[in-house]
């Protein structure tokens, strides 16, 4: 991980929770590229936009610029495998592309990120990004304790993981 060329695929929560927080731009400073499926595009930018979403606005202005590449091939068991992975379609559409694309897969729910490591992925999460981009000096180690601050406020978080979160930046 690190290398710029580095390709990864993304499910829409690290995306909305990175746009919220004013951070979308650390997935290319760390990846380049990002991959994402039809069904996030669909779930992100065309259902965000009907709701009024900024965040929805921000995602689909990078995908024209060229960075956030959406994928429109279409996996046929997409539903079923959701449905008995217990997560969504987003979730496995993600999967399914990264495990064929054969390159880490970008997911912050814990029963998606689980099946990920089953099928043997690489799994980073939003919070991830912000520790990555801290060690390799992408953003400081401030700006990655404010960016938490942000994630925090935008998604889900056990206050076991922010703490821990909040300490690794810490002792970079």
């Amino acid at each position: 991980m690190g290398n710029k060329r580095e390709m990864i695929v993304s499910n829409s929560g690290p995306l909305i929770h990175l746009a919220k927080a004013g951070r979308i731009n650390l997935l290319r400073e760390l990846f380049g590229k990002v991959m994402i499926p039809y069904e996030v595009k669909l779930e992100v930018i065309d259902r965000g936009k009907t709701e009024g979403m900024a965040d929805a606005f921000l995602i689909e202005n990078e995908v024209e610029n060229g960075w956030i590449v959406v994928d429109n091939g279409k996996s046929s068991r997409l539903e079923e495998l959701a449905s008995s992975a217990g997560i969504d379609i987003g979730e496995s559409a993600a999967i399914m592309l990264a495990k064929n694309m054969k390159c880490a897969v970008l997911i912050d729910d814990l029963a998606a990120r689980r099946f990920a490591f089953g099928l043997g992925l690489q799994v980073v999460g939003s919070i991830g990004v912000l520790i990555r981009c801290a060690k390799e000096k992408k953003i400081s180690k401030y700006e990655a304790q404010e960016a938490l601050e942000k994630l925090g406020r935008v998604m889900w978080l056990s206050i076991d993981v922010y703490e821990d979160a909040r300490k690794i930046i810490e002792k970079i």
